[in-house]
C-alpha cells in the first residue's frame, strides 16, 4: 500500500515536471539565443553593461514585489468561498506592486548617475542611460509577476507558462534582433527590450481579463484586511532579498569590482554566460520541484514518511542522473561552448563555466532537500540557510575577487552553493532522518564515466579533422554536436546495460504509453 501510495505520488510529480520542463525548456533555448544575439550583436564590452543592467533590475524587484505574488497564492485559494474579499485582497496586490514599483522605479532612474561611478570604466558612457531605460520596467515586470501567481492560484499554470516561459523569452528576442539587424546600439536595444516587456504586458493582461476568472476590487478593504494582507506579504521580502542575494550579488559585486580587481573587460559577459550555461543543469530539479512541496506537505501531515523517503530518494537520484549528463558534456567541451558566443569568452571563461558545472550538479545531487525541510515544519531552517549563503556569497566573493580577480566570484560562489547543499542533505537527516542516497547511485556514476571517456575520445580523434573546416563557432558546433551525441547514445546505453531499476522500470511500464 504504501508503494502504491509513494508511486502515485511520483507519477502527480512526474506530470508537472514534464508540463514544467516542456515550457522551461522552451524558455531556456530562447534565452540562450538572445544571450548569443545579444554578444554576438553587441560583442562582450556591451553585452556586460546590458546585463548589469539587468541585474541591477533584479535587485531592486525585491522592493516592488513585497510579497504580492505569495500573498495571491495563500489569498485567492483561501477565500474562495468570499469572492468580495478575494477581489479585494488581489487589489491589494496590484495596487501595492504598482505604488512600489513606480516609487522605486523613480528612485533607481534618480540614482543612475551614482551608480554609473562604480562600474566598469568600458560602461560608464551608456550606463546612466541603461539603468533609467530598465528602471521603466519595474512597475511592469512586478504587476506581471503578480499576473503569473494569478494562474498559479487558480491551477490553471499553463497561462503562468505561457507567460513566463513562452511571450517574455520570445518577444524579447524578435524586439532585440530586429533592433541590432536596424543597427542599433546598446542604448537602443535596451529601449527594445522596454518595448517587448511592454508589448509582452499588454498580451498578459488580455489573458488574466479574457482566462482568470476573478477581477480586483481597489477600494473598500478593512482595516482587518490590511493588517492580515501585509503581515502575511511584507516578511516574505526578507525570503526575496535573500534568495536574489544568493542568486544574483557575485554577478552584481562582479560588475562593480571589476575596475578594481578584474583585468578583463568583458567580465560581466562571461560570468552570465557562465551561469546560463551551469543552469542548464537545474532543468530537471526545477521540474520536479513545481509539484513536490504540495504533495511532500501532504504525505508528511499524513505521517506517511516512509512514503515521502521514498519520493525523496527517486526524485533525488533522478535530478542527479538527468542533470549529470549535461554536466559531463559541459565539462569536455566548455571551450567550445563559449566559442559559440565570442572567442575572448572562450579564452577567458573555461575555468568559470567549470566551476559552475560543479556548483549545480551539486545543487542537482541534493535534490528538493530545500523543500524537505520547508515542508516538514523546519521553514525556519531555510530561511536561514538562504541567508547563510547569501551573507557568505558576498563575503567570499569580496575577498577572492580581489585575490584572484573573475575566477575568484565563480570559486566563491561555487564553494558556497556546494557547502550550502551539503548542509541542506545533513540537516533534514538531522531533523526528519530522512536520507537520500542508496547503492543505486553506482549505475549512473559508472555510466557517466563511460560517457566521459567517450566524449574524451570522440573529442580528441575530431580534432585533427575538423580544425580548418570553417570558423571556430562551426567547428565547436561540429565537435560539441558529434561528441554529444556520441555521450549520449552511451549514457543511456550504459544504464540499459547495467540495468535499469526495477521499481524505474514499473513507473515507466505504468505512465508511459507503448
Amino acid at each position: 500500500m504504501a508503494e502504491q501510495s509513494s508511486d502515485s505520488s511520483l507519477k502527480s510529480v512526474s506530470r508537472g515536471a514534464s508540463f514544467f520542463m516542456a515550457g522551461k525548456g522552451l524558455d531556456n533555448a530562447l534565452r540562450f539565443l538572445l544571450n548569443w544575439v545579444l554578444v554576438r550583436g553587441l560583442g562582450g564590452v556591451l553585452f556586460g553593461a546590458y546585463t548589469l543592467g539587468l541585474v541591477i533590475l533584479t535587485f531592486a524587484q525585491v522592493f516592488t514585489n513585497l510579497g504580492t505574488n505569495q500573498a495571491i497564492m495563500k489569498f485567492v485559494p483561501m477565500y474562495e468561498n468570499d469572492p468580495e474579499k478575494r477581489q479585494r485582497m488581489l487589489g491589494l496586490s496590484y495596487l501595492t506592486s504598482l505604488v512600489a514599483g513606480v516609487a522605486i522605479g523613480i528612485l533607481i532612474y534618480l540614482l543612475a548617475p551614482w551608480l554609473t561611478g562604480y562600474v566598469e570604466p568600458a560602461y560608464r558612457p551608456y550606463f546612466t542611460d541603461v539603468v533609467r531605460l530598465f528602471a521603466f520596467l519595474l512597475p511592469l515586470n512586478t504587476l506581471m509577476s503578480c499576473f503569473e501567481s494569478v494562474f498559479k492560484s487558480l491551477e490553471i499554470p499553463e497561462y503562468q507558462v505561457a507567460i513566463r516561459n513562452v511571450l517574455i523569452p520570445f518577444v524579447r528576442v524578435v524586439s532585440v534582433g530586429i533592433a541590432l539587424l536596424l543597427g542599433a546600439a546598446l542604448v537602443g536595444t535596451v529601449a527594445a527590450t522596454v518595448v517587448a516587456m511592454c508589448i509582452t504586458f499588454c498580451l498578459a493582461v488580455w489573458l488574466v481579463m479574457t482566462r482568470a476568472d476573478i477581477a480586483p476590487t481597489f477600494r473598500g478593504a478593512s482595516r482587518s484586511e490590511l493588517v492580515e494582507f501585509y503581515d502575511f506579504s511584507l516578511p516574505l521580502t526578507l525570503n526575496h532579498a535573500g534568495q536574489v542575494l544568493a542568486n544574483k550579488v557575485d554577478l552584481l559585486m562582479v560588475g562593480f569590482l571589476a575596475s578594481a580587481y578584474i583585468t578583463t573587460k568583458d567580465a560581466v559577459g562571461i560570468y552570465k554566460i557562465a551561469t546560463v550555461l551551469g543552469g542548464i543543469l537545474l532543468l530537471p530539479l526545477s521540474g520536479f520541484n513545481q509539484l513536490f512541496p504540495s504533495i511532500a506537505s501532504r504525505l508528511y501531515n499524513d505521517d506517511k514518511m516512509d512514503d515521502l523517503e521514498a519520493l525523496f530518494r527517486r526524485v533525488t537520484r533522478w535530478t542527479f542522473t538527468l542533470g549529470l549528463f549535461p554536466a559531463i558534456g559541459a565539462a569536455i567541451y566548455a571551450r567550445e561552448l563559449l566559442v559559440v558566443f565570442s572567442d575572448s569568452f572562450a579564452q577567458q571563461g573555461v575555468g568559470v563555466l567549470l566551476l559552475f558545472v560543479v556548483a549545480q550538479l551539486a545543487n542537482a545531487s541534493v535534490g528538493p532537500s530545500g523543500y524537505v525541510l520547508m515542508m516538514t515544519d523546519h521553514h525556519y531552517l531555510t530561511v536561514a540557510n538562504q541567508w547563510l549563503l547569501g551573507i557568505c556569497n558576498v563575503v567570499l566573493n569580496y575577498l577572492f575577487i580581489r585575490e584572484y580577480g573573475l575566477i575568484g566570484a565563480a570559486l566563491a560562489t561555487a564553494t558556497v552553493i556546494v557547502a550550502i547543499n551539503v548542509l541542506r542533505v545533513v540537516e533534514v537527516w538531522y531533523t526528519v532522518g530522512l536520507f537520500p542516497y542508496s547503492r543505486k547511485y553506482v549505475k549512473p556514476l559508472l555510466a557517466g564515466a563511460m560517457t566521459a571517456v567517450a566524449m574524451l575520445g570522440t573529442k580528441s580523434v575530431l580534432t585533427g579533422y575538423v580544425t580548418g573546416i570553417g570558423s571556430p563557432t562551426i567547428v565547436a558546433l561540429v565537435q560539441g554536436g558529434v561528441g554529444g551525441l556520441v555521450g549520449l547514445a552511451v549514457f543511456g546505453g550504459a544504464l540499459y546495460v547495467l540495468g535499469i531499476e526495477q521499481e524505474d522500470r514499473e513507473f515507466m511500464a505504468e505512465n508511459i504509453p507503448s
